[in-house]
């Protein structure tokens, strides 16, 4: 029996789970008809549900709604009052550490929620092991060291998740995978991926094959699922509402609500909160009706190529956001720390999430009658921080990119007296604001007082109820954050708003803020929503508030052209006072008060109705995006009173790498210190006038095992990599009574494993950069074949016999490459001269064929007489004669050239070589045909030396030690006299310098300045490198009062 099944399978998808324990149900009955049909049962199951996985299309999930195992698992624990219930996180998936319900007995899991052999014990775990983690052991306790097929060790980032981009070393190919480490399709290439797709991008794809509802989800710019999802619903028969379909049929029906409504008549809104895989959070969704939303200004604009981009989606996510502010207290929808908190209450789970009130973790968390320990930005616990019985000190997590961005914005709007001393508020009096609003005025610089004083925002902002004004920050911060997502809101909010009053009806398609915050909720809500309003309102005795139906007799739609009518009563008119007055529980468990709700929307509709919001807002556009990333960011730096009272080292601006970490070393003002992943210093690393030597990649893995290992349970073994003195991997590591090479990425070699004590030689940097070039060279010719290479843009290293880098390195093919040359020649030119193009089309003739199998490779060799070609089969006249070893892929010839190996070459044609077939003392054999090769010197490294390079047909001698240390010594002479000369012109203006001495580096975009020259990166990076000795050397280089460069640095001074 055969089972065909599609394509491979890249993702985990969850619905064959129920299959999957229907068969196991079954097989525990059959087992009692006997072995064979239970075995055959299993097997047919297996099959089944193999089929039923890869039947998915690619990575996609089927269902937008799924449940995964450990959600599944716990509300059948649940539902049972179970001893233990099984704690997931916000994405569904397993959370490392599993305790039983009173917290006393706890463990570790793996990805599948099955429990770690020997991790159970009283109380939490010291440290558990991440999935990523985990699956490294796995790999390595596997036999896989010993296999030929190229390896891959997953790569885990310092807090334990899987790094987003995974690159198998060998094959040079790089992927983009998702938090669990699965592949996301279509993103394998050679090379790094510049982008990762990412949840909600991965949905859409989705959709273009059809698979799911047809309504495509809303995504963040960075490819992420929007916290508030919106979608149409047919109120006939309460379908989802063909958004993909009709958009692209009937665009002009969603420019305005009138021709939407016009269009498709039977259809109203559903908004909810999302978790960050997009699935509706539970309780969150509301049905909004169509029916009252005005026409805005926004209507005319062109049409958007996405929904998200539509005016009628950004009117219905404020409207249904107002409503959150009633019954959370929020202007948001839960955080993922806000979702795992309302989820452990509900499960009863020993160990409870704590929160801030924007949502963030806390810095510290506890579990109940057990340890607390520190958290990142995340939540995942940062080991060795456990403690019991006290609180451990912990330092706040921020990302770096944001950090970056809080200390440009205290460059360019403070500290109030460093840049300046003057005091730009006197005529605050006039103004008649607040005490504590003359207080931040007179806190800040000229910059921060004309974004937000010389708007008159700050006053309506600040001025009255000071028991409010806590209160007042967050919801503002939330709300310019979720009314305008982007500046460009903000601008055509300006660019059509003429009238103050008119823009939040402009922005919530009527008054619909004002009536919401009088609990006027009639003609826009409907019953179908998820969200109990009749149990919410009960609390504080309001009846009339039910899901069945009388929601929508709460009140008569009201007039599209006043906004306003006679209403019925409703709970805001019927019982205020003291009845609103007090704490009740809201949506997703948040503690919330009617009245505070209520007086926080109307100071909403009043701050959006005014004149100042508007200059407001012009002065905000105008903030640069690497300052303040969004305008709820430009709120906090006005609301945030320390961003103005900084002293002089808040000056300091962290560097980033590309992807948004920290860079391992950090500097300011002639001292350098290193920095972990958490943007913590290093103890004892900071340096003055130099660059500390930061812990490396080998060192930081090491000592996270090794306390890793520390609280792992007797009998367990993890494997801790080897350093050398320098911080580098071994070559040769050792893990469970076995031994294997590995490359400087600490990649496994294959075919590498040997016992402890057995003579190993691994390969040198040299010989494993060398392996690489030869196959990404091979791959290049194979892949372009139409395009053959120069020979001068092929270089492969040499090494020199012991393995190190050669002192003379030559671009060109290696010699293997001219015999093969020769003979190709001999075989089908007669021993005339072939050109490359001619050689590269007689190769490739032959890919077709290698594309099958060796065999048929080898029988189109001999149809074309053209065996001689490879020295091992030269001796067999026919292919019946060739031996069976050789067509199995023997070698023909040990010790011979390795490209004139017909099963080697049959790799390289059909792409299937991995890792470079012969010895690496092929990269040692002398090189040959100087006159095709241009040949230059390099360093003990293998770094080029400069000036070295010559032309074709000259000899090359390079440098000893001692004529190397002289040539950097008068090249560090010469780039200092270069930047001294750099410092005497103008090109560097005083600022700028000034931050560059202090050794802070801006980028031009940051500047807001065009490329210059000279580098400014050079200048940055050489001369201004924050030490002593580069400041007094500025001071010397001439006159202080005549130099831009220099009257900065002694200013500094």
């Amino acid at each position: 029996m055969s089972v065909e099944c599609p394509a491979e399978r890249t993702r985990k998808v969850w619905p064959e789970l129920e299959l999957g324990l229907e068969l196991g149900l079954e097989l525990v009955l059959e087992l009692e008809k006997g072995p064979e049909m239970a075995l055959g049962l299993w097997v047919f199951g297996l099959l089944a549900s193999a089929c039923l996985v890869s039947a998915n299309i690619f990575e996609y999930q089927v269902d937008a709604q799924p449940l995964r195992p450990c959600e599944v698992q716990r509300e059948n624990a649940f539902l049972k009052r179970a001893d233990y219930v099984p704690q997931c996180a916000e994405d569904g998936s397993f959370q490392t550490v599993q305790c039983q319900n009173d917290g006393r007995s706890c463990w570790c899991v793996g990805a599948d929620g099955r429990e770690v052999p020997g991790s159970r014990q009283p109380g939490r775990p010291m440290a558990c092991l991440s999935f990523c983690q985990l699956q490294k052991q796995e790999v390595l306790l596997s036999t896989y060291i010993n296999n030929t097929a190229a390896a891959y060790l997953p790569q885990c980032q310092d807090s334990g998740s899987y790094t987003p981009v995974q690159c198998d070393v060998r094959r040079e190919q790089c992927w983009c995978v998702d938090t669990e480490g699965m592949e996301v399709y279509g993103t394998r290439q050679q090379g790094r991926p510049r982008r990762c797709p990412r949840s909600c991008e991965i949905r859409n794809r989705r959709l273009l094959h059809g698979v799911g509802d047809k309504s495509p989800p809303q995504c963040s710019p960075d490819g992420e699922f929007l916290p508030v999802q919106c979608k149409f619903v047919n109120t006939t028969d309460v379908m989802v509402f063909d958004l993909v379909h009709n958009y692209n049929r009937f665009p002009d029906a969603f420019r305005t609500f009138s021709a939407f409504r016009s269009r498709f008549p039977e259809v109203s809104g559903y908004c909810h909160c999302a978790d960050s895989q997009g699935r509706e959070l539970a309780e969150t969704g509301l049905e909004l009706l169509l029916d009252e939303i005005y026409d805005t200004i926004f209507a005319g604009l062109d049409l958007a190529s996405t929904f998200t981009e539509t005016t009628l989606y950004r009117i219905l996510q404020r409207r249904f956001l107002a409503v959150q502010l009633v019954v959370s207290g929020r202007f948001r929808c839960p955080t993922k720390c806000e979702v795992e908190r309302f989820t452990a209450t509900k499960f009863g789970h020993p160990y409870i999430p704590s929160c801030r009130r924007n949502g963030d973790y806390q810095a510290v968390q506890c579990q109940r009658e057990g340890p607390c320990w520190c958290v990142d930005a995340q939540g995942k616990e940062v080991h060795g921080t456990r403690r019991q019985g006290e609180p451990p000190s912990c330092a706040e997590d921020h990302p770096c990119t944001s950090e970056r961005r809080r200390a440009l914005s205290r460059l360019h709007f403070g500290p109030s007296g460093y840049f300046s001393q003057h005091n730009w508020f006197l005529a605050l009096a006039e103004r008649q604001v607040s005490q504590r609003a003359a207080r931040l005025a007179t806190s800040c610089p000229p910059s921060l007082k004309e974004l937000f004083v010389d708007s008159g925002i700050l006053r309506p902002m600040v001025d009255g109820q000071d028991q409010q004004f806590s209160a007042s920050e967050s919801l503002l911060k939330e709300a310019v954050r979720m009314i305008f997502p982007s500046r460009e809101l903000a601008r055509l909010a300006l660019q059509f708003t003429t009238n103050p009053t008119r823009l939040q009806q402009n922005l919530f398609g009527g008054k619909f803020l004002v009536n919401v915050a009088q609990f006027n909720l009639s003609g826009a809500l409907g019953t179908k929503g998820t969200f109990n309003f009749s149990q919410f309102f009960q609390q504080v005795g309001l009846p009339g508030f039910q899901n069945g139906g009388g929601l929508v007799d709460l009140a008569k739609p009201l007039s599209e052209g006043s906004d306003s009518g006679p209403a019925v009563e409703t709970p805001g008119a019927t019982k205020k006072g003291g009845a609103m007055n007090k704490p009740i529980v809201g949506s997703f468990g948040f503690k919330v008060n009617l009245q505070e709700n209520q007086n926080a929307l109307k100071s909403l509709a009043s701050l959006l109705e005014l004149p100042e919001f508007l200059l407001f807002l012009q002065h905000a556009i105008s903030v640069p995006e690497d300052i303040a990333r969004d305008l709820g960011d430009v709120m906090e730096v006005v609301l945030s009173l320390q961003g103005c009272e900084q002293a002089a080292g808040s000056l300091f601006v962290p560097s980033c790498t590309e992807e948004g970490s920290y860079e391992d070393v950090q500097c300011f003002a002639g001292e350098c210190w290193c920095m972990d992943s958490r943007g913590q210093e290093i103890s004892g690393s900071r340096v003055r006038g130099g660059r500390p030597r930061c812990p490396t990649e080998c060192e930081k893995q090491r000592a996270q095992m090794q306390s890793l290992s520390a609280s792992q349970p007797a009998g367990s073994s993890l494997f801790v990599p080897s350093c050398t003195s320098e911080g580098h991997f071994l070559p040769i590591q050792c893990f469970n009574s076995e031994c294997y090479c590995i490359d400087s990425e600490g990649q496994a070699i294959p075919g590498t494993r040997s016992v402890p004590g057995e003579p190993k030689q691994c390969p040198t940097p040299c010989q494993l950069q060398a392996e690489q070039a030869f196959l990404r060279a091979v791959r290049s010719l194979v892949s372009n074949s139409s395009m053959p290479p120069t020979l001068s843009s092929v270089y492969i290293p040499q090494c020199s016999a012991s393995g190190q880098w050669s002192r003379m390195q030559c671009d060109g093919p290696p010699e293997q490459a001219f015999e093969l040359y020769e003979r190709w020649r001999a075989q089908n030119n007669g021993g005339q001269e072939m050109t490359l193009d001619e050689l590269l089309g007689k190769i490739m003739s032959y890919r077709e064929a290698a594309s099958g199998s060796f065999r048929l490779f080898i029988q189109s060799l001999y149809e074309a007489g053209q065996q001689g070609i490879f020295p091992g089969l030269a001796s067999y006249s026919s292919l019946q004669e060739v031996p069976q070893a050789v067509l199995e892929g023997n070698r023909t010839q040990p010790g011979e050239s390795t490209l004139l190996e017909p099963y080697l070459f049959w790799q390289i044609l059909s792409g299937q070589l991995g890792r470079y077939p012969g010895p690496y003392s092929d990269f040692s054999t002398p090189l040959a045909h100087f006159d095709l090769r241009t040949c230059w010197c390099v360093d003990g490294a293998g770094q080029e030396l400069e000036g070295t390079r010559t032309e074709p047909h000259k000899l090359l001698a390079c440098p000893g030690s001692c004529e190397e240390v002289k040539r950097r010594v008068l090249q560090f002479i010469q780039e200092t006299e270069e930047i001294v000369l750099a410092s005497n012109s103008s090109w560097f203006p005083l600022g700028e310098s000034f931050l560059a001495a202090k050794g802070i580096r801006l980028t031009n975009e940051e500047l807001a300045l065009p490329p210059r020259s000279p580098s400014r990166e050079t200048f940055s990076e050489k001369f201004l490198s924050g030490s002593d000795y580069a400041i007094r050397l500025a001071a010397q280089s001439s006159e202080c009062h005549a130099l831009p460069l220099s009257r900065s640095v002694c200013l500094g001074q």
